[in-house]
């Protein structure tokens, strides 16, 4: 895919940039040189609160009418990854990132509300990008990534109904199956300015133990970076996310307790917008290192009937990259 971006574009594509780097909410966005490693810490927090059933708001009363006995109200992830990346041989970077996720989901129940938790090593993933030949200030490279269903989906908490409950699909931490994201990224530069867009799908493969598997991901984004100082950068993107139900089910869970414990409640069709900064230090004793931060509200939301809506996700690190002194990098 080659798109000229006009006489404003640059002769070779310069990674030393600070918009070198896609906005830090998108994965898998660029490949290295050989020789070359990055270590990086990813924070994400998410924020959802309030109902909506298809595109519609709709209150937790509402939601209890339609014969509940709970229904969520408002739910917090916040997700630690460690990540590393190596270029072993030219044009082939090797991924590796393992999260620690922590939930929370309020509840509302016609008798009060009440809370449950979960926390622990979610799925670790591996992942291969090749870069395909350059065509000057514009790069194209394959991803494809394995997650390993090393995350637990059997969390219980306390509840109204006991105090050791298997807790729903969405306050689990992990996915109980191998997981195949195979993707498609294009980088774009020019002298000020560049672009980049990026089609990511993830298949679950097989049953878990729990007799499930979450649905299929098909993600895409697409954003612009504007840098008007060497280590500053802006930049704005849209993406798109649809995440079809769960197959299968959970014998533990009763679907007509919490619209949460349905797997037919599970799916979704998303568009949201993002602002990100990210930052390069090009010279003296942090050379090499990045922050970079990503906002993101969606303006756009159809949920498979009663769902907790997602208002806002924020997403900020640190990255470190530097050469080895072997491999000829």
């Amino acid at each position: 895919m080659i798109i000229t971006v006009g006489s404003a574009a640059q002769a070779q594509w310069a990674s030393n940039r600070p918009d070198s780097h896609a906005p830090y909410g998108v994965m898998m966005d660029h490949t290295h040189e050989l020789g070359e490693f990055v270590f990086s810490y990813r924070y994400m927090y998410m924020q959802m609160n309030g109902l909506r059933i298809g595109t519609e708001k709709a209150t937790s009363n509402e939601v209890l009418n339609l014969g509940y006995s709970a229904t969520p109200t408002d739910m917090q992830t916040q997700m630690h990854m460690l990540a590393a990346m190596f270029a072993p041989i030219e044009n082939f970077t090797l991924v590796a990132m393992l999260p620690f996720a922590v939930k929370s989901m309020d509840h509302a129940t016609r008798s009060g509300p009440f809370t449950t938790e979960s926390s622990g090593v979610a799925d670790l993933e591996v992942a291969g990008m090749w870069k395909l030949e350059p065509a000057d200030d514009q790069l194209v490279h394959l991803d494809l990534a394995l997650s390993f269903p090393n995350g637990s989906t059997e969390k219980t908490d306390g509840t109204p109904m006991g105090d050791d409950v298997c807790l729903p699909y969405p306050v689990q931490i992990g996915s109980g199956t191998f997981d195949l994201t195979p993707g498609l990224t294009c980088l774009g530069q020019a002298s000020k300015f560049s672009w980049g867009l990026q089609g990511l799908t993830t298949f679950r493969l097989g049953e878990n133990d729990q007799g499930y598997r979450f649905g299929h991901r098909y993600m895409a984004t697409t954003w612009g970076a504007y840098h008007t100082i060497d280590w500053l950068s802006g930049s704005l993107r849209l993406d798109w996310t649809k995440k079809e139900n769960v197959e299968g089910a959970d014998s533990e869970l009763d679907p007509d307790v919490v619209p949460t414990a349905d797997p037919d409640l599970q799916g979704f069709n998303r568009w949201s917008a993002g602002f990100g900064i990210n930052t390069y230090i090009r010279e003296g004793s942090f050379r090499g290192l990045r922050i970079n931060g990503d906002f993101v509200i969606p303006f756009d939301q159809d949920l498979n009937d009663p769902q907790l809506e997602t208002d806002r996700y924020l997403i900020v690190g640190l990255q470190y990259s530097g050469q080895t002194g072997w491999l000829g990098g």
